[in-house]
């Protein structure tokens, strides 16, 4: 039985072939829309348009054919200043999880490379206009896996960033950029990991927990040997999983360094409010309320203002209080 998965309608490029069927949900059921090696017409989109449809589906066996056609005119896309952001944000968003995932399949030199040539054209933007990010933010809901939500982490990460230090003249936007790469590749060491232990739908068993402990240190040591990175990024994968009150993995610490704690407030929140194999998404205000009852810094604090400013009307006007509960 086939598998479908929702992709968005602004990566399928007009007058271009389809590499692949295109279905459109019609009351309960998929039907076929555009055959394989079909022509996507301005017409086609109209048609759509008009029915308010914003995505399409495509089989899961063959989503890797459409990141490869995406991908490849990515470039052109992301550095044409008169593509709409929502279209960018789209290609963005599947090319990335595209070379994500060949980084998890072969963490080499080569595969950083490639990330980092796909990730800056959308990290410029965003860093220098923030229009970009409420569009990027729209596509962060479609389906898991350990790749979209390592994007998702880090386009969380990265906005989040750009906005705390927006004001800080001695961070310069460079900076930022280069830290952003390491927010993409926080979780590059579960490509260490077996996986029947990553897949697993139900409970880690204490053996396969300690296992899964492990990628942390197995990120930090894949992104210094590859050398093409900061030692931020490196930092990043290390710490993202610590806590200032020494209760964290894999080491304990509590001097945890800043890019790292924007990472784990990024990462805490995706993690609640995205569907896994074994929990449905809480709502992104009572993901925030939980990770303000977790804050334990003012620098914490700080971050989870700002989210709350990124996140706009899904916050729901929520206030951070400065009490501990």
């Amino acid at each position: 039985m086939d598998v479908f998965q929702p992709i968005p309608i602004d990566v399928i490029q007009i007058n271009e072939k389809s590499v692949v069927d295109l279905y459109v949900r019609q009351d309960d059921r998929l039907v076929s829309f555009l055959e394989k090696g079909g022509i996507f017409t301005k017409e086609h989109l109209g048609d759509l348009d008009r029915y308010g449809v914003k995505k399409v589906f495509v089989r899961e066996r063959e989503k890797a054919a459409l990141a490869e056609y995406v991908n490849s005119f990515s470039d052109r896309i992301l550095t044409d200043p008169s593509v709409p952001s929502k279209v960018k944000a789209a290609t963005f968003y599947i090319s990335s999880v595209y070379a994500v995932k060949k980084a998890f399949d072969d963490p080499n030199e080569e595969r950083i490379e490639e990330i980092k040539k796909t990730l800056k054209p959308m990290l410029v933007s965003i860093v220098k206009n923030e229009v970009l990010l409420s569009d990027l933010f729209s596509i962060t809901e479609y389906d898991y896996s350990t790749y979209t939500h390592s994007v998702n982490v880090g386009i969380y990460a990265t906005s989040l960033a750009v906005t705390y230090y927006k004001s800080d003249s001695t961070i310069r936007r460079e900076e930022l950029e280069r830290l952003s790469y390491g927010y993409f590749l926080h979780d590059i060491g579960k490509s260490k990991i077996p996986l029947s232990i990553l897949r697993k739908k139900g409970k880690l068993s204490r053996e396969e927990w300690v296992i899964m402990k492990k990628h942390p240190e197995w990120g930090y040591s894949i992104l210094m040997e590859t050398g093409h990175l900061t030692d931020e990024a490196a930092y990043i994968s290390m710490q993202h999983h610590e806590r200032p009150d020494g209760s964290g993995y894999p080491s304990g610490m509590t001097d945890i360094h800043p890019c790292a704690r924007i990472c784990t407030i990024a990462d805490i929140y995706e993690a609640l409010t995205s569907v896994r194999p074994y929990k449905s998404a809480m709502k992104p205000f009572d993901a925030l309320k939980l990770i303000q009852e977790e804050a334990l810094t003012e620098f914490d604090l700080d971050l989870l203002r700002t989210l709350i400013r990124l996140l706009g009307p899904q916050a729901d006007h929520m206030q951070v209080s400065h009490q501990r509960t």
